[in-house]
């Protein structure tokens, strides 16, 4: 607890308030807006038809030849590149809303379906949707050779920023720090730079997931995860939007391809082994561009302690606490989504 304390003291964290309502803020998203009232009816009429007319998509070969899929979207005089890592057991079909508005604010956008996850193939031991990974830097080599044959070769010569989003922000901060010459500024939304291991004491999960890794059970099920499946579970669910959480439920239930359950204890471990080194400060100190982190107040899936410590020794990282939000802001119902996004785009555009 003192150590928590301490560390918050030399992080700048802002507090958020995002009690007033959507409909009183001026935003310059007003005139695009896909409020929740009337999502369904506008994703499908509006946002989906648009972002397809933009939309070019194939396949790259990631480590070990595992075939990655991506997207691109360019526009015409686009002020910037915005380049999208989604997090854990997501595909790009996830964001389009986000990309949506990004196109609208006149950014090119870029995404990678992570290995094992979307239409990157299926790495489960115990069934196909399963996410394991041999090697947690697997993602961020595949990361790289995304931005050397995708995204750098498309960028118009523009700023290239990040957007990272859960495990994709694990993956984008430890690309940032391993590689400092590729973008210009990071957004990184609730990043997975400490897992939240519930009701077990992290030292205790530690060594669980230790010692069934080195009995050879990795490829197992960690304990209380399970396969896929396509009911609705509210009450565990990341964002307090009912109808944008039902809205990408239904995709991903009409679609074998995208359904992802819980993870290995392989996965796990190496999720623990990376956000230890990242946060580290021989490590965090590496990243010199701005750095705009939005922690979600009631975010049960990450925790807020790792992402202090990271920001604590990183040279220009901003804490934006957002208060009543879930895990997955980006996601969130409208008086917590729209000022999030206000913040964020401002952001990009001071860059």
């Amino acid at each position: 607890m003192l150590i928590s304390l301490i560390v918050q003291l030399f992080v700048n964290i802002n507090t958020f308030n995002i009690k007033v309502n959507a409909a009183e803020i001026n935003s310059k998203l007003d005139e695009i807006y896909i409020s929740e009232s009337n999502y369904n009816e506008d994703m499908k009429s509006k946002v989906e038809p648009y972002i397809k007319s933009k939309l070019e998509s194939g396949y790259i070969d990631g480590d070990k030849d595992v075939k990655l899929y991506y997207e691109k979207y360019n526009i015409e005089n686009a002020k910037a590149n915005i380049v999208i890592s989604h997090g854990y057991t997501e595909s790009l079909e996830k964001y389009h809303e986000l990309i949506y508005y990004f196109l609208k604010e006149g950014y090119n956008v870029f995404g990678i379906e992570h290995r094992g996850h979307g239409r990157s193939g299926t790495l489960g031991i115990a069934d196909k949707t399963q996410v394991n990974v041999e090697k947690f830097d697997q993602y961020v080599t595949d990361f790289k050779k995304f931005m050397d044959e995708v995204v750098m070769p498309n960028n118009q010569g523009k700023k290239v920023l990040l957007f990272a989003h859960s495990m994709g922000g694990t993956i984008g901060t430890k690309f940032i720090e391993d590689y400092q010459d590729y973008f210009d500024a990071a957004v990184l939304s609730a990043p997975m730079l400490e897992v939240n291991t519930g009701n077990i004491p992290k030292f205790l999960a530690d060594i669980i997931v230790e010692f069934e890794v080195a009995i050879g059970n990795g490829g197992n099920y960690v304990l209380g995860k399970k396969p896929y499946t396509p009911e609705y579970k509210e009450n565990e669910i990341g964002t307090s939007s009912l109808n944008r959480y039902k809205y990408s439920h239904d995709i991903v239930a009409n679609n074998k391809e995208l359904q992802r359950g819980g993870a290995s204890y392989n996965w796990t471990k190496e999720a623990f082994d990376t956000t230890k080194e990242i946060i580290k400060p021989e490590n965090a100190s590496k990243v010199k561009i701005p750095i705009l982190l939005f922690q979600a107040d009631n975010d049960t899936y990450v925790k807020a302690e790792g992402q202090n410590k990271f920001a604590s020794s990183a040279k220009n990282c901003e804490i934006e606490k957002i208060e009543n939000s879930r895990h997955e802001i980006y996601l969130e119902k409208d008086e917590i989504q729209k000022p999030y996004l206000d913040e964020l785009l401002d952001f990009y555009d001071k860059v």
